[in-house]
Order: structure tokens, then sequence, then C-alpha cells
């Protein structure tokens, strides 16, 4: 049993196919909204506002309400209704299905205890650092924030699974990493199947559907997109340990580096397939 996201479990019962996952992601997409959306659609903020809330988010661990609290856009009152209203109507993946008549709903809610029971063990504050990162006050924070950036720069869902040795790292096609220095070191590696990382390129740089066919034929376009999402990812891991007192440098993204020793931990991904390799320096 390894780490895995609802729609790919599902799969795995044969109770749904690929297709029908997609069709309700898709479904799912269209319905949910960020809490910057729900603001704008209420009135509450406009456009210009939560775009700025957005651009800031990119430099600090901070959800949404609160950033927007803290510029003084939104009260904490606000804030709380928001993420309320946001709770009661968002459209989960096994309600889509069964919205799309792929999934009886008396079976959804079998399958969805049985799902819950063995995935307990995976949730992002039970991951174990193995012992060569123990130590490794980086490790730990890219490990908290990875599934945080992921869903708020580009609305991918992850869960981490523990670490799964050097010999099972994945052969994906995109392979990025970024190397920090200082009083504590740490290489911070993400791989990725080709619909991955160009969803994070899209969402992290910008790629309009031009670009994004071009990236398809290009790697190192589809490269650039992904190291600027690691740019971000440690970025905001250096500005936490900075509120330490430890100072940090980030070098430039590294394309297809060596992976002969490390730490490689699986990840189960709303979007492609992905894992994240750790190297202390």
């Amino acid at each position: 049993m390894g780490v895995k996201f609802f729609g790919q479990y599902l799969i795995e019962q044969g109770v749904v196919d690929s297709d029908n996952i997609r069709a309700a992601l898709k479904l799912m997409d269209e319905e949910n909204r960020s809490l910057g959306e729900l603001a704008e659609a209420g009135g509450i903020l406009t456009a210009e506002e939560a775009a700025k809330v957005n651009a800031q988010q990119r430099y600090c661990d901070i959800p949404f309400g609160e950033l927007a609290v803290e510029m003084g856009l939104l009260s904490e009152e606000q804030v709380e209704y928001l993420i309320g209203f946001q709770d009661q109507t968002r459209l989960r993946i096994g309600q889509a299905l069964v919205r799309l008549g792929y999934l009886p709903n008396e079976l959804l809610l079998r399958l969805l205890v049985q799902y819950e029971n063995e995935q307990t063990v995976f949730r992002i504050g039970n991951v174990t650092l193995p012992g060569g990162l123990e130590s490794n006050v980086l490790a730990a924070t890219v490990l908290d924030l990875l599934p945080k950036m992921l869903v708020r720069i580009a609305r991918i869902g992850v869960r981490i699974g523990n670490e799964q040795g050097v010999a099972n790292v994945p052969d994906y096609p995109v392979r990025i990493a970024v190397r920090v220095t200082g009083d504590v070191g740490l290489m911070i590696c993400l791989l990725g199947d080709e619909e991955f990382s160009l969803e994070l390129a899209r969402a992290t740089a910008g790629f309009d559907a031009s670009r994004l066919e071009a990236a398809r034929q290009n790697p190192v376009l589809l490269a650039d997109g992904v190291g600027e999402f690691l740019n971000v990812l440690a970025g905001n891991a250096m500005g936490i340990l900075e509120r330490k007192r430890i100072t940090t440098e980030l070098e430039p993204p590294l394309c297809n580096p060596e992976l002969d020793s490390g730490y490689h931990f699986d990840l189960a991904v709303s979007v492609g397939k992905a894992a994240l390799f750790l190297r202390p320096i």
C-alpha cells in the first residue's frame, strides 16, 4: 500500500477509469472557487485586490485570508465567513463522480471509509524523516511547505509518502533541483511526468496556451517553469529559517541532477505523477 489520492484509489478498485476522473476534476475546477474568487463574487474584494494578495503569497507562507487581513483588505469576520462558505459548498471528487453518473452514492460511501482507514498513515503530519534528515530543519520545512505551495500556486493537491530509497526513484522525464547552502544545506529536487510539469509551469510561470505547446516540444522551457516553482518553494522555506536566525543562500535551478544518494519521497498528486528528492549538503 502506498500514498494515493481518492481518485487513484477508485481507479485501482476498478469502479471508475481515468477518463471518469478527468471529467470529475474538470467539473470540480469549474465549480470550486478559491477564497479570493469568493471574495470577488461577493463584492468584498476587487479583482485587483485579490490579485495583489495572490502575488504576495508567492513570497510568504500565509493563507490568503490571513494575508488579506494583514494587508488591511479583509476583516477576520469576513475571512471566517468566506472559509465556512467555501467548505460548505466545495464539490469533492466523489460527489462529482456521483453527479456525473459514474459512481453510485452507496458505493462511494463504503469506498471512502475504506480509503480513509488505509491512508491515515500518510497524512502530512505523519511523514517520517529518515535518519539522515532528522536534524535538517530545512528538509522538515520543505516537506511542510510543499503541499501548501502546490495547492496555493497551482491548485495541485498532494500527499507525501514515506521515504522510498534511492533505488526506487521513478524515471520521470522532468527532473529539476535547487541547492540551498549556508548554515544548513539541502538539494531539493522535484521530479514529474509531462502532465504534472506542464500544469506546474502553467500556474507558476504564467504559460499561455502557445507557450505550453512550445514547452511540450522544448524541455528547456518546461524546466524553466518547474524551476520557478522550486525557487518559490525554497525561498519561502529560507524565509522561515531566516526568522530563526538561520542563514542560507539559494543557487540557480539545475536540470537532470544525479540522484545517486539522498532520500526519495513518493508524491500522490491530483494532476499527473511526481516525486520529491532531498539530499543534505
